[in-house]
């Protein structure tokens, strides 16, 4: 596996995000379980692409919901649907935003499921080390964030 596809996105670069997509796919179920709920969301109303396309861009920023679906669509630049809109509104904050994930947030989310998924196969800690560019530290750091 080639680790650079874990730089941030790998937007521009068409063979490693086909790669990313790759993995998403054979390790769909363990991914979504990571995300943030509205990158999981976008997944499944818009695909994988499209949803990590959209944080790229508007990740880090603060939509303010009202409670019409079309202002929504068009802050966010996507056919919301209906549904999508409602679990919008019912899983964002009190204060009447939704805050889109980092790119960078979402991008170490999926790295930490692979991490875990691969370490769970049955891969040690060294070859997780060398394979997804960590330090001895940073390795350490993940499996104790990961044990409670």
């Amino acid at each position: 596996m080639d680790r650079h596809i874990f730089k941030g996105f790998p937007i521009y670069d068409q063979v490693a995000f086909a790669t990313l997509e790759g993995l998403f796919e054979e390790n769909r179920s363990l991914i979504m379980a990571s995300l943030p709920w509205l990158v999981a969301e976008l997944i499944e109303d818009f695909g994988f692409r499209e949803a990590l396309e959209f944080v790229y861009i508007h990740g880090g920023r603060k939509i303010y919901l009202k409670n019409d679906r079309a202002d929504l669509a068009r802050k966010m630049n996507l056919n919301i649907s209906h549904k999508l809109h409602e679990r919008i509104l019912h899983l964002s904050s009190s204060s009447g935003y939704v805050e889109i994930p980092s790119p960078w947030g979402v991008s170490e989310s999926i790295r930490r499921a692979m991490i875990m998924g691969d370490y769970s196969k049955g891969m040690n800690r060294e070859e997780i080390r060398q394979t997804y560019g960590l330090s001895s530290r940073a390795l350490t750091n993940i499996f104790s964030v990961n044990k409670g």
